[in-house]
């Protein structure tokens, strides 16, 4: 069974200007959509800034002290489904997130410290504007060495606020590959 849990950021995002919905929650949709599977997405209790070089300083300052910012779980499903159980009922997680500093944003971090993901596959995505995947699949392997951490799905933001088909495409190439492993 999987899920797809997400953090995302909307406002000025690099590259691809003001935007309502964040480039990785975007994404996370067409993984969900693709999947059938339920999305949890990861709020921070302090938002972050909407303007990017604002945003930028909280999270130079975060990475730097290595922060773990307070999070809550939202369930996003047409039913309502308690985030937590499905959490520990799935055993594979598609795990999404942008690219910050060439890291994992922090409030995926607390994600990560505060739920038991041994035993679990996990499918990163991610949003960039270049960067790939940057050192994320190695900070994953480092947080969960129990996981089964698979090879990660990077797409430029600007294509998935942009061209959401050519998103589309990639999330089936990439679901298709670990379907059967």
């Amino acid at each position: 069974r999987m899920l797809v849990v997400f953090f995302s950021r909307p406002g000025e995002n690099f590259n691809v200007g003001v935007v309502a919905e964040g480039s990785t929650a975007k994404l996370a949709r067409i993984v969900a959509e693709s999947a059938g599977a339920p999305m949890v997405r990861i709020v921070p209790n302090q938002p972050y800034p909407t303007g990017y070089d604002d945003a930028k300083q909280v999270i130079q300052h975060e990475l730097e002290t290595q922060a773990r910012p307070a999070i809550m779980l939202e369930a996003l499903a047409s039913e309502p489904f308690d985030a937590e159980q499905a959490i520990a009922a799935a055993d594979r997680i598609a795990l999404g997130y942008p690219i910050w500093c060439g890291s994992l944003p922090m409030p995926v971090r607390t994600f990560l410290d505060e739920h038991d993901l041994g035993g679990k596959t996990i499918l990163p995505f991610c949003t960039n504007e270049g960067s790939g995947l940057a050192r994320t699949v190695d900070e994953l392997r480092n947080a969960l060495p129990d996981s089964d951490i698979r090879p990660g799905l990077p797409v430029l933001g600007s294509t998935v606020q942009h061209d959401p088909t050519c998103a589309r495409a990639a999330v089936a190439v990439w679901l298709d590959d670990h379907s059967s492993r």
